[in-house]
């Protein structure tokens, strides 16, 4: 009933300006909820400094999207004729846990995730606003767990790209890489392929670069085989001349998959580079710049409605940075984190569904962001990365809908 009601309400402001001539407006979301317990957190800070995280106590608790975001939109489209359409989206992010409406490390505004509007035809499409990042978007065909909001690459994406902008203070944190505000694009989708570029527009006075944002991700797909690709770079901004107000960010990653019958299996290796300052990407505290080196291959098997995947990742971190970016950098030597993962997801419905994961990570004692790859927000006060110099392990369970 309230479903319904919601529809009705969204209805009226929309569906009523274009319903004769081939509009449509959806609405959609995930609501994912689960529990999770970790064998060690984390204890911050740790002294002395450069020796990595220490390991403290068992934390279990209330976990929102382990293996999809909790979110909201709205969505529509209208037939222009001639084979062209206008289409829009506005989403945001919610926590299933307490109903703040931005989950943990999203964008704070009430439509962070997307608010575009576009138009397109059999030659692609063209979008204005905030919008997701090709590169980001071809990551997910070939990341082991597919870009799962736990134990998968996504943590050490979020790491990198929290403080562009100046971060989450300004609300803009996860902005070029993930989210890209103030953005234009052209997507192509069709004959196996997709194909992304995009321009984040900087309007910074007298510097068209800074904080502006580059990006393009493509996959092919072909007789089950998928190859991905994709870069993008985030500028930091400095507005005419004054001291940096942020940093930035370069990704990149290549990746490849094949899948026969109810078996597939995905590869990828992925740079994380950030910590930069100002237009030319130095460093402004003359020290290394954060980097992350990830590699990571996991496979699928689908039983009916049951699916399983079990993946492996190994990402090295070069313990630099100014100590300003990331969750524990700069770091003296940095370290290597291993991760082995395994979920379950059954199918109760076309909507609904249960899974199951369990997972081991294995921090080196001077380990910095590469941790991240364990960056499950267990409580408050810790459980945000693996513990270093032990054997972390996470279970989880939970409930997903959507609508």
């Amino acid at each position: 009933m309230k479903k319904q009601l919601i529809a009705l309400s969204v209805c009226g402001a929309f569906c009523g300006l274009a319903h004769a001539d081939g509009s449509s407006v959806t609405v959609y979301g995930i609501i994912d909820a689960g529990i999770m317990t970790q064998s060690h957190t984390t204890v911050v800070p740790v002294p002395p400094p450069g020796t990595g995280t220490q390991p403290g106590d068992r934390a279990t608790g209330f976990v929102d999207g382990q293996m999809n975001p909790s979110i909201y939109g709205i969505k529509g489209s209208e037939d222009l004729g001639g084979g062209l359409k206008a289409s829009f989206d506005l989403e945001g992010g919610f926590n299933s846990g307490n109903g703040v409406h931005n989950s943990q490390n999203s964008q704070a505004q009430i439509f962070g995730r997307q608010a575009w509007v576009g138009i397109g035809a059999d030659w692609g499409a063209v979008a204005a606003g905030e919008q997701f990042d090709p590169a980001f978007v071809a990551a997910i065909a070939t990341d082991p767990r597919a870009m799962t909001d736990s134990l998968s690459s996504l943590e050490p994406w979020i790491v990198a790209t929290l403080g562009n902008g100046g971060g989450a203070s300004n609300g803009q944190g996860l902005q070029g890489g993930i989210f890209d505000s103030n953005s234009v694009s052209y997507t192509y989708e069709g004959n196996g392929l997709y194909l992304g570029l995009l321009y984040g527009v900087g309007g910074v006075a007298g510097a068209a670069s800074n904080n502006a944002q580059y990006s393009i991700g493509a996959t092919y797909t072909i007789s089950g085989f998928v190859v991905a690709a994709g870069y993008v770079e985030d500028k930091a901004a400095s507005p005419n001349g004054a001291p940096y107000s942020g940093t930035g960010s370069k990704i990149d990653h290549i990746g490849a998959g094949y899948s026969v019958g109810p078996w597939a299996v995905r590869a990828q290796y992925a740079e994380f580079r950030y910590g930069y300052y100002g237009p030319g990407f130095t460093n402004i505290a003359s020290t290394p710049l954060d980097e992350i080196k990830l590699w990571g291959i996991g496979g699928d098997w689908k039983s009916g409605a049951n699916t399983v995947n079990l993946s492996f990742y190994d990402a090295k971190d070069n313990g630099g940075g100014p100590g300003t970016v990331g969750v524990y950098s700069g770091y003296a030597t940095g370290g290597r984190t291993k991760e082995i993962a395994l979920y379950d997801t059954y199918s109760l419905s076309k909507r609904t569904s249960v899974y199951g994961q369990i997972a081991s990570l294995k921090a080196d004692t001077n380990a910095g962001d590469s941790a991240s790859l364990g960056g499950i927000y267990v409580t408050s006060a810790g459980g945000l990365v693996a513990a270093n110099g032990v054997t972390t392990t996470y279970i989880g369970f939970g409930l997903q809908h959507s609508f």
